[in-house]
């Protein structure tokens, strides 16, 4: 607990500091959210390379899934013997997720109970302590959140039988976590946006770089897609 409370504390007076010097909350919630998601940036890199092999499996798993649907057991070894042949690991991607999530609970617990005074908000948000009057942030935590699902979703091979469900999840969630955003302070929502935003560039960006020995378009959604 003192180690948890030690970061808590230390989060609290980087974003002190980055409101201090640009002179207003959200500017201060802008910097220490890219400055957390930098330095976890090399565990989004193997996430993401670990989607883009996945993505790129993706056309001969659902193959194996046609071919062998009344064989579970013929299923599974088939796949496995996919994964052994193409070098995938399909716990490599949520490995570096589990790894991220105390790091983004700690950010979310500073700006959760951190005591904002209003005459450094900026624009609409004056206090930042308290739900967007404006609706804007609400809007754009469910926009960004649909667009990061979104583009994990062409990156993940789609389990037979669940496309409906999975197609369903990509509009509750936004308005699940739009909803969230709308009733929780202005301060997470700020966080939350600018940190799907940053999700969604990096994976972009990363996706564009080949796999070893593939193309440019190389396990991207876009390549999968013209298969």
């Amino acid at each position: 607990m003192e180690i948890w409370h030690g970061f808590q504390v230390l989060l609290t007076n980087i974003f002190v500091f980055f409101t201090n010097w640009s002179g207003n909350y959200v500017l201060g919630i802008l910097l220490l959210t890219l400055l957390v998601r930098v330095v976890l940036l090399p565990l989004g890199i193997t996430q993401a390379r670990s989607m883009q092999k996945m993505a790129k499996v993706a056309p001969r798993q659902r193959e194996l899934q046609k071919r062998h649907k009344g064989d579970p057991q013929k299923l599974n070894a088939e796949i496995a013997k996919l994964y052994k042949e193409e070098g995938v690991n399909p716990a490599a991607g949520c490995l570096p997720l589990i790894l991220q999530l105390p790091v983004m609970y700690a950010l979310f617990d500073v700006l959760r109970r951190f005591h904002y005074k209003s005459d450094l908000g900026w624009l609409f948000w004056h206090n930042l302590a308290k739900p967007d009057p404006t609706f804007i942030l609400p809007i754009l935590v469910a926009a960004s959140t649909f667009f990061m699902q979104r583009q994990t979703m062409q990156m993940t091979p789609q389990q037979p039988g669940m496309e409906s469900s999975q197609k369903m999840m990509l509009w509750v969630m936004p308005i699940i976590f739009g909803f969230v955003a709308y009733r929780f302070p202005a301060g997470l929502a700020i966080y939350y946006v600018i940190s799907n935003l940053f999700q969604v560039v990096q994976t972009t960006v990363l996706l564009k770089r080949p796999l070893n020995g593939g193309s440019p378009g190389a396990g991207s959604p876009g390549a999968e897609a013209t298969q």
